[in-house]
């Protein structure tokens, strides 16, 4: 059953990968056809148990992240990926995917801000940006004024977690 774990987390993730690098969003399509497999994939293995775990490891990343989405740090189709991810492997192998995933975000958000030597004015920009958000307590999106060139699709460090997890690099 493993094998049938690993081959959807592939197809999942590697179809939302594509979509978001093609067209910029992942389509609700893939993660509602990966959260309804990850359910019947926990409900087939674990049995009424399973249906625990899905939930533990589907609602994980909407905790740990849904901050991030209120200010526009992360994109909600980068979250549901990440439900979907956790639907099918539970809460604590998705909280070791969730870190994979961070450290690669973060190692191509250093390698870009290398790349364009920006990393002090994108250290300066959030520091505005908590500084004017603590003062006025308005919301705004934090990307609205960051540069284009400044961003990555997050699904791909999503994608290479996933990856880093299934060959047990974690």
């Amino acid at each position: 059953m493993k094998e049938i774990q690993i081959f959807s987390l592939l197809c999942i993730t590697g179809a939302a990968l594509l979509s978001d690098l093609r067209e910029g969003i992942i389509p609700n399509a893939v993660v509602t056809v990966g959260l309804l497999w990850g359910l019947s994939y926990q409900g087939m293995t674990k049995g009424a148990a399973g249906i625990l775990v899905y939930l533990g490891g589907a609602l994980l990343p909407i905790l740990l992240f849904g901050g991030f989405y209120y200010f526009r740090m992360i994109g909600a189709g980068d979250i549901k990926l990440m439900c979907t991810i956790g639907g099918f492997l539970g809460p604590s192998a998705c909280f070791a995917c969730i870190s994979a995933t961070i450290f690669i975000g973060g190692v191509i958000s250093a390698g870009i801000m290398l790349r364009s030597h920006s990393f002090l004015c994108r250290l300066f920009c959030f520091a505005e940006y908590i500084r004017t958000y603590s003062k006025e307590m308005e919301w705004k999106p934090y990307l609205d004024d960051t540069p284009q060139d400044a961003r990555f699709c997050f699904s791909i460090a999503v994608f290479l977690g996933t990856l880093c997890y299934i060959g047990g690099l974690i």
